[in-house]
């Protein structure tokens, strides 16, 4: 999993400036309810982080962890990270995602084929955890670079486990 974890340093390096120049208020701006501002996007992948930590760690220790769930509405909202000032959410998510490279590249190979309930339609292996987390990162960076309208982002398409 060393060219996983280099591949996720790499995305996070590259797109730290890019997210620190993004202004406060454009980082902030909300013209729909019902969808996220830029700081909600990458306040999702902070809570992603803590998820996807929290299952890898777990799948290192057991061939089966059950279910291991969240209710990202709800994380992003308790969380407020629209209070939160940009700079504070974008340090906090390369901080995470630094720490999260570090485990990810000292996983032990024996353990890739542990399983996790993640809510898809199967159980996910510890290697489909790790490489659809990096899938989902890049998934919302792109959103967030793209400048698009929030009604005309590209969603989030699951993938089979197996």
């Amino acid at each position: 999993m060393i060219a996983a974890a280099q591949q996720l340093k790499h995305v996070i390096d590259t797109s730290r400036h890019r997210l620190l120049s993004i202004a406060e208020r454009q980082a902030s701006e909300k013209p729909y309810l019902n969808k996220w501002s830029i700081k909600e996007i990458l306040g999702h992948l902070i809570d992603s982080a803590a998820n996807n930590h929290q299952r890898i760690v777990r799948m290192l220790e057991a061939a089966d962890i059950g279910k291991l769930s969240y209710m990202q509405q709800h994380w992003v909202k308790s969380q407020d990270y629209q209070g939160e000032p940009w700079e504070n959410v974008v340090d906090f998510w390369y901080g995470y995602n630094s720490h999260l490279a570090h485990v990810i590249a000292r996983v032990d190979p024996t353990t890739l084929n542990n399983l996790c309930d993640v809510e898809y339609a199967e159980p996910a292996t510890l290697r489909f955890v790790i490489e659809d987390y990096l899938r989902h990162v890049q998934h919302h960076l792109d959103q967030i670079f793209s400048n698009a309208d929030p009604r005309e982002r590209q969603q989030w398409e699951r993938q089979s486990p197996s």
